[in-house]
């Protein structure tokens, strides 16, 4: 059967990744295939279509290199040129550049976690007020959403304001300059606190709001155009992407917010089914029925988002996931290379690990805590007798943390989509994000910690991949009922099977909870534990 390439680009925080993949045309012919992978570092907007074209005549011609049966000996190769049949852009969000009349970027990105706006957006917060900010967009005020950063942009870069003749996130920026045309995906406008977020089957905007944008300055013109759910960005133009090895005409989508992209390949699509996207940071987003009540879910400090084929959706965010294991790495793994130590945690026997109802446990919160219970003093830390464990136990309590509060994050979510909808049901919990997915330790923790069945992709690239698959999907290409998904593990990585749920999963949860509201809770007592 013949199998559909697609190409597919994700600028994540960290690193940018350009993946093919074949995909076949429904999930009932398969699953999807990654061919080749080619990465960077993500580079500044200046340099960023220059290293996107590098990056796919590396996967392109990676994927191309065949070999050639012959007789014993060296191998012989032979170059077959692979043809995407459609691109597909997903990018980190609240990230962005302002450009000149040209289109030429204007400086560094304005980046998510820069904290740089956090005064502006307390000023849009009392001037606009908090809860009415959130009913209108689904997004909580913070120092990281673009239309805060624009704010602080006008205050605090008056030239490079000043010259701002349009605005572009960062997947923005890439379709422009495969395309010629300045357009974005709605999961993406949606992490804005500058676009409407309208009731369950009303349609999408074509565009941002001219009110909100208006209390920076700004007009929807000065932003890109908002893509349907399922409509392509554009087609490649002729120049350097047709040079780069992509035909002039392929269908470029604008694919959207990495985590909502990675949810949708992983086959995270109908109400009662979560996503687990671990990166940098990590994001748990589960698909819904209906919308719960706007104000509960800014008091959970989450935000009401559509899917990328505009399903209602929650998502919750935690900015410590790989950022908590390379803190835990610099601080309290005695100097121990990762891989030993992770796979000296896996290796422990059940009678050498912190007992989860009773030791200590371990706060994952590099810079505060989003969500629940939001509290941006958050820090850090191991609360309880750690005097007993060494630094193998102690990191294996610290996997714990990291599936624990995600657990709360997911638990959350259920009672708010339950609460909107008393027949959602919960499914599945289906973990992607590269190195973690390969971290055996991380995900039997997972796995015995989660209220509901684990499941892990078997993809290096989930959001890459996800990007091309979505792009076959809107260019008309894959079967519209039942488009095929990436591929699971059948176990735990290595070949074990995933575990059963732990009998002191609940009260680990409480005792995490617990600690996470009130570290001093659990503090050691003078001669006994907490």
């Amino acid at each position: 059967m013949s199998r559909l390439l697609g190409l597919g680009i994700d600028v994540g925080t960290t690193n940018t990744k350009v993946a093919l993949v074949a995909a076949p045309r429904s999930a009932a012919d398969g699953v999807v295939e990654l061919l080749a992978v080619a990465s960077a570092p993500t580079p500044g907007p200046a340099d960023l279509d220059r290293v996107l074209r590098q990056l796919a005549v590396r996967a392109l011609a990676a994927a191309g290199r065949v070999e050639v049966p012959g007789p014993p000996g060296p191998p012989r190769f032979r170059r077959a040129a692979p043809v995407p049949l459609a691109v597909g852009v997903a990018s980190m969000a609240e990230t962005g550049v302002p450009l000149d009349a040209r289109d030429r970027p204007l400086g560094t990105w304005l980046r998510w976690d820069g904290q740089r706006a956090a005064a502006e957006a307390a000023a849009l917060a009392d001037r606009l007020g908090a809860t009415a900010l959130f009913e209108a967009t689904g997004v909580r005020p913070s120092a990281k959403v673009p239309l805060a950063t624009l704010a602080w942009l006008a205050a605090h870069d008056p030239d490079r304001a000043g010259a701002l003749a349009r605005w572009a996130g960062v997947a923005d920026l890439a379709a422009l300059g495969l395309t010629g045309d300045l357009v974005t995906d709605h999961t993406l406008a949606g992490r804005s606190m500058a676009y409407r977020l309208p009731a369950v089957g009303a349609a999408l905007p074509a565009a941002f709001d001219a009110e909100l944008l208006a209390e920076v300055g700004l007009r929807p013109e000065h932003l890109p155009r908002v893509a349907a759910p399922g409509s392509v960005a554009g087609t490649v133009r002729p120049g350097a992407w047709v040079a780069a090895g992509l035909r002039a005409g392929t269908p470029v989508t604008v694919a959207g917010h990495d985590h909502a992209v990675g949810a949708w390949a992983a086959g995270v699509r109908e109400p009662g089914s979560t996503a687990d996207s671990i990166g940098t940071a990590e994001a748990v987003c589960t698909v819904l029925a209906a919308d719960p009540v706007r104000a509960d879910v800014a008091r959970a400090g989450m935000s009401l988002v559509r899917t990328v084929v505009g399903r209602p959706a929650l998502l919750a965010g935690s900015s410590s996931a790989g950022a908590m294991v390379r803190w835990w790495l610099e601080h309290e793994a005695d100097g121990r290379p990762a891989g030993d130590l992770f796979a000296a945690v896996a290796a422990l026997p059940d009678d050498a690990r912190p007992d989860r109802a009773t030791g200590p446990v371990v706060l994952p919160y590099v810079s505060g805590r989003q969500t629940p219970d939001p509290d941006p003093a958050a820090h850090a830390r191991v609360v309880g007798d750690r005097a007993a464990h060494d630094a193998v136990a102690l990191t294996a309590a610290m996997v714990d943390g990291l599936a624990l509060q995600a657990r709360w994050m997911l638990d959350a979510q259920l009672a708010l989509g339950a609460a909107a909808d008393p027949t959602l049901r919960p499914d599945r919990l289906v973990v992607l994000g590269g190195p973690a997915t390969r971290n055996a330790a991380w995900m039997r923790a997972k796995a015995e910690l989660s209220p509901v069945p684990v499941r892990l992709v078997d993809c290096a690239e989930p959001v890459a991949a996800g990007a091309a698959l979505l792009a076959l999907h809107r260019a008309g290409l894959l079967d519209p009922d039942d488009p095929p998904v990436l591929p699971t593990l059948p176990g735990l990585p290595g070949g074990e099977p995933l575990p059963p749920p732990h009998p002191h999963a609940d009260a680990a949860l409480a005792r995490f909870t617990r600690a996470a509201r009130d570290p001093d809770d659990l503090a050691p007592t003078p001669g006994g534990h907490p």
